[in-house]
């Protein structure tokens, strides 16, 4: 019975609300490093810079100022969140923990603040990555400036796009921290159990020595993302799926030795597809972001690319088991304890 109704939701096609020139605006973060570093002879600008441009995809219609306030903080956050990871490599018993720290930051900012989907999914994501990626340390300033100059592109890609759209929203009233947390209780106990999956799910890939440990832990933020126990389910499903048919497509392209614009022609194309896809099927925007991270790893540095087709298989399908195990834990143990707070309650009641 619940089965055709779960795979019919796995199915559906959802459509967004206008999104032609957003989509435009993306295209053009994406390509602006890749050029610049193409142009400039160094694709470490278009690898690192691209970790910036995360920072456009928190746009939304809201008065100009607030706008901006909204994406310099996220751009901030995405840049300390790469530095730390970066830093982290040199110290590689403290990763789990900068990744858990980073997890929790974000996960409880974001959602005071509500910022919905895609919510502290691409903080962990960049922090993430920064902790798989070695770096002597005179270098990350350079690398970092990189990075900023991501941040720099979709700040500006933004103000442009605000004019080009031009719709006007009221500013909403401005609410303190302590009043957010007042009002959302459970944010701090939901932050908690986001970070100490994504810690276990960082502890676990090391232990593995698994190539690129943190595909494991993107996979298992990127299944947490889901508002209840279902909706985790319905990502487990289309993740793991969706990497199995981008995988193949991965396989293909790596196949062919393309030069490095024709990969950067590439890389632009696959993120326009991935951001016309991840609100419409979940699922199918996972056949692109695969060759389209691959591409990108593959750009700066060549690797053997069998391998990293393997690891990335294990890690994903790794790390969305271990994200749904956990909320599967988390909403059980919830569920006990309203029962017995209930019962408590109830209790309470009838010796008064």
């Amino acid at each position: 019975m619940h089965h055709s109704s779960f795979f019919k939701e796995l199915t559906t096609f959802h459509k967004p609300q206008k999104a032609p020139f957003r989509l435009i605006g993306a295209g053009i973060c994406m390509a602006v490093p890749l050029f610049i570093g193409y142009f400039s002879n160094n694709l470490l600008i278009g690898s690192f810079g691209s970790l910036g441009i995360f920072t456009f995809l928190y746009y939304q219609t809201l008065p100009l100022k607030n706008l901006l306030i909204r994406l310099s903080s996220i751009g901030a956050f995405l840049l300390f969140g790469n530095l730390v990871g970066v830093l982290s490599t040199h110290i590689p018993w403290i990763i789990p923990i900068v990744i858990a720290l980073m997890a929790f930051l974000a996960r409880i900012i974001f959602r005071l603040y509500r910022i919905a989907k895609p919510g502290a999914f691409f903080i962990v994501m960049v922090t993430a990555m920064g902790s798989g990626t070695k770096i002597p340390l005179e270098k990350v300033p350079t690398m970092m400036s990189y990075v900023l100059l991501g941040v720099l592109t979709s700040l500006v890609v933004a103000v442009l796009l605000y004019f080009v759209e031009g719709e006007t929203v009221e500013p909403e009233k401005t609410i303190s921290l302590q009043e957010r947390l007042y009002t959302d209780p459970a944010a701090l106990l939901d932050a908690l159990h986001y970070a100490a999956i994504l810690f276990l799910a960082t502890y676990i890939s090391q232990s593995l020595h698994l190539t690129n440990a943190y595909w494991m832990v993107v996979s298992c933020a990127a299944v947490l993302q889901g508002d209840n126990l279902r909706a985790v389910m319905h990502r487990n499903v289309q993740r793991i799926f969706g990497t199995m048919i981008g995988l193949l497509i991965a396989a293909l392209l790596l196949s062919i030795s393309f030069t490095s614009l024709e990969t950067i022609f590439l890389i632009c194309f696959f993120f326009l597809t991935v951001e016309f896809f991840i609100r419409r099927n979940y699922a199918i925007a996972n056949f692109f972001t695969t060759p389209m991270s691959l591409l990108l790893a593959n750009l700066a540095r060549h690797q053997y690319l069998v391998s990293l087709l393997n690891y990335r298989l294990i890690g994903i399908v790794l790390g969305s088991l271990l994200g749904l195990l956990g909320a599967f834990v988390l909403t059980t143990c919830l569920k006990f304890y309203n029962r017995a707070y209930q019962l408590d309650e109830n209790l309470d009641k009838e010796t008064e």
